[in-house]
């Protein structure tokens, strides 16, 4: 059985239902839109951020983790959670 075949058929199967008539596309005038959530939005500002990263803390705390010996204070936790819901903490 070759396996290529067999996967190209399912390919242009799923091309075939799912093809938009050209003229259709150009008659419309309209092109494809992104939106980019809120969420993405700060994901990107976060991700462009010049702040320094502490390599060394990170990789500390990376090596805490695999080793299970990383622990947190769900409490403290809990509680900068709520400051930082609150505008209390930055």
């Amino acid at each position: 059985m070759n396996i290529n075949l067999v996967k190209f058929r399912n390919l242009e199967r799923v091309y075939n239902n799912n093809k938009v008539d050209v003229n259709y596309v150009k008659n419309t005038k309209k092109g494809d839109t992104v939106e980019i959530s809120q969420m993405g939005k700060y994901l990107n500002k976060v991700n462009s951020s010049k702040e320094e990263v502490n390599i060394d803390r990170v990789n500390e705390i990376k090596s805490k983790i695999e080793s299970g010996q990383y622990r947190i204070d769900s409490n403290e936790l809990a509680k900068k959670i709520i400051e930082k819901m609150r505008g209390e903490h930055n």
